[in-house]
């Protein structure tokens, strides 16, 4: 996975509160990977529904650290539960917010380190999920959400990798938080794996 352009610049936000646990300072990258490669995209077959299982683990992690959140964006199946973690000596207030519609779907409250808050009825639909925070607005993070197995989330040197999909022709659907969203058409024969290469560009 590549982007096309210009990265855009880093954000940096100044803490109003709990400064002791956020810090001064906080960086945000726009767009992360190493080079021109891009982290964080999430990639999926749009039109395949045989072939593989849906995965058996159904438990997914969300950390608070120093205000911020980790992973940044990730992928998730449908009836999972989110355990929301915080590491911080502050309070959190994680809001789950349905991308397509605007509804909150939860709220995790986190009062001190080692908090663990698990969210069982948030993962009940196909979708995109933000998680904000309501103490500390600059705060965001991303869950795609899935009924089916042929997903993926690009690690830092942009690569990506599905195994087990039936041979044929599919959409192979790109999202990107900053980015946006990307449709092309790939085909999977038989034998070795298929190579497919995606850019991104940044406006």
């Amino acid at each position: 996975m590549k982007f096309a352009g210009a990265r855009p610049p880093d954000s940096t936000v100044t803490p109003t509160s709990h400064v002791e646990v956020c810090g001064q300072t906080l960086v945000q990258p726009r767009v992360q990977g190493m080079g021109d490669r891009l982290e964080g995209a999430v990639v999926w077959l749009a039109d395949v529904r045989t072939g593989k299982r849906v995965p058996l683990a159904r438990r997914f992690e969300l950390l608070n650290v120093r205000c911020q959140l980790t992973p940044r964006v990730q992928a998730a199946v449908v009836g999972g539960t989110l355990n929301v973690r915080s590491d911080d000596a502050a309070p959190h207030r994680n809001r789950l917010v349905r991308q397509r519609t605007g509804a909150t779907v939860a709220i995790a409250r986190a009062t001190e380190a080692g908090t663990v808050v698990p969210v069982d009825r948030a993962f009940t639909e196909v979708g995109v999920i933000e998680v904000r925070c309501d103490d500390h607005p600059w705060t965001h993070a991303w869950i795609a959400v899935f009924d089916h197995p042929y997903y993926a989330v690009t690690g830092a040197d942009g690569r990506f990798a599905m195994d087990s999909v039936p041979p044929g022709t599919y959409h192979l659907v790109t999202w990107h938080p900053r980015l946006g969203r990307t449709e092309q058409s790939v085909t999977v024969g038989q034998g070795p794996a298929a190579t497919v290469e995606v850019v991104l560009k940044a406006e």
